[in-house]
């Protein structure tokens, strides 16, 4: 880490948990407006932040590898991760309850500790068996080759739909692509309907439509084998993205070089 991120991260964390005075705020906060580099990092951690909300008495370690951010806020927002959490908020507000009730007998705050510490558990047991198919994801769902939509016969919603994905805003880029496809299924908007879906977690949508763009007969077809075996490797989908996997390479397909380099990790 160098000195310039060490120095961010220790006033965003300070600025996250309010440890800073009225006058620092001002000052930080307009910090934000002139430096992107800082602003990029705060934008990182504030969403980390918001998926350990409550969790004020853990320490957190900011010397991390982005790569490894992205795989953690990926977890954070599957559907085991957030029963889990809802787990060990449900233990920690009984906690409370009894807390204020001045209940502190052993065979019932015992319990609800056990319960909280098994919760916690599972979350790290359950993340690091994960961890391995999701870093693959993320280190590949640095979306690259995407077909050019900004001259496509002069059609502003195209170019809107690329712009707001490229911006990162995959709602409302979904739903531009969502009302052209009503009109003409073209593969190149398959491509951004399921790449939206994907980044959105709604991970049977992007199956479905990358599927659509395997069975097509255009050029970027070939690229639906790729991008169904990173969805599978999003859903921890071991085998099925071995499978996908090896119809990409036996068929010499799009990221040949990249999915022989994955298969080597998954088997």
């Amino acid at each position: 880490m160098d000195i310039n991120q060490e120095k961010y991260h220790k006033q965003i964390s300070a600025y996250l948990r309010d440890e800073l005075s009225p006058e620092e705020k001002k000052l930080f906060e307009k910090s934000l407006t002139q430096n992107p580099e800082l602003l990029q990092e705060f934008k990182i951690h504030q969403e980390l932040f918001a998926q350990v909300e409550g969790s004020e008495d853990i320490v957190v370690s900011w010397d991390y590898d982005k790569e490894d951010v992205r795989a953690l806020t990926t977890y954070f927002r599957s559907e085991e991760a957030e029963k889990l959490k809802k787990t060990i908020q449900k233990a920690k507000n009984n906690y409370q309850g009894y807390k204020k009730q001045r209940v502190w007998r052993k065979n019932i705050i015992l319990p609800l500790l056990v319960a909280a510490s098994i919760a916690v558990f599972v979350l790290v047991y359950t993340f690091n068996s994960k961890s391995s198919t999701t870093e693959m994801y993320v280190k590949h769902s640095e979306w690259e080759d995407l077909p050019s939509l900004t001259s496509r016969g002069g059609d502003n919603k195209l170019a809107e739909g690329e712009r707001l994905f490229v911006d990162k805003k995959y709602k409302e880029s979904y739903a531009i692509f969502t009302a052209l496809s009503q009109k003409e299924q073209q593969p190149s908007v398959l491509i951004y309907l399921g790449l939206c879906a994907l980044e959105l977690d709604q991970l049977d949508k992007a199956l479905h439509y990358f599927e659509l763009l395997k069975n097509t007969e255009a050029i970027d077809s070939s690229k639906a084998y790729w991008y169904l075996a990173l969805t599978y490797l999003k859903q921890n989908e071991k085998e099925k993205a071995t499978n996908i996997l090896q119809e990409l390479v036996s068929g010499n397909h799009y990221k040949n070089t990249e999915a022989r380099e994955l298969l080597d990790q998954l088997q």
